[in-house]
């Protein structure tokens, strides 16, 4: 019976389920002057080092999809707005480490999680002929330090994919707000 007091003594706290990495009510829906809305997924993920994407869920190209689904929000007759995802990657890179005695004794930064997302806009309206391109990128990258759990990594890694996500919400915002007639009151 002491034996297993002692063994329940240890048991460690469960750890947090990750973040959530998407939440619709955090960003304010546009309304678009189209008729639709094509989402194109050109970016096959691979499985690999230095790619971490895999480890989030749902995964980031459907993260990303379901923002643009949320936010651009078709209310024209005519018309269509195709968003083209070229990359929606994350990656984890070693950071070099100190040597020596500092380098025994610290907790050090010892990789960085980069997250990365480039697309496409393009708005064709037949009505009146207008085109419009505007090209996307955002990426957000944050250390993890060498003692880090599993658990602390994954909140890490979603939280990059947030970050890049924040600033490709604010910086097509920026772009559809340069095209005349796009937005709709």
């Amino acid at each position: 019976m002491f034996v297993g007091g002692l063994f329940a003594a240890c048991k460690t706290a469960p750890d947090t389920p990750p973040v959530t990495v998407f939440q619709s009510d955090a960003y304010q829906p546009l309304a678009i002057n189209a008729r639709r809305l094509e989402i194109i997924d050109n970016w096959q993920m691979p499985v690999a080092a230095p790619y971490v994407g895999h480890r989030i869920d749902p995964l980031p190209s459907n993260i990303l999809a379901d923002w643009v689904s949320y936010v651009l929000r078709p209310a024209g007759g005519s018309g269509e707005v195709v968003f083209d995802m070229q990359r929606v990657a994350v990656t984890m890179t070693d950071l070099p480490q100190k040597v020596g005695i500092d380098g025994l004794f610290t907790d050090q930064q010892s990789r960085k999680v980069t997250a990365e997302i480039k697309a496409k806009i393009m708005w064709l309206q037949p009505v009146g002929g207008t085109q419009a391109l505007a090209d996307l990128g955002a990426s957000h990258s944050i250390t993890v330090r060498e003692s880090a759990t599993a658990s602390e990594v994954s909140r890490v890694i979603n939280e990059s994919l947030r970050g890049a996500l924040v600033r490709l919400d604010s910086q097509m915002r920026r772009e559809l707000a340069r095209i005349d007639r796009i937005i709709l009151p």
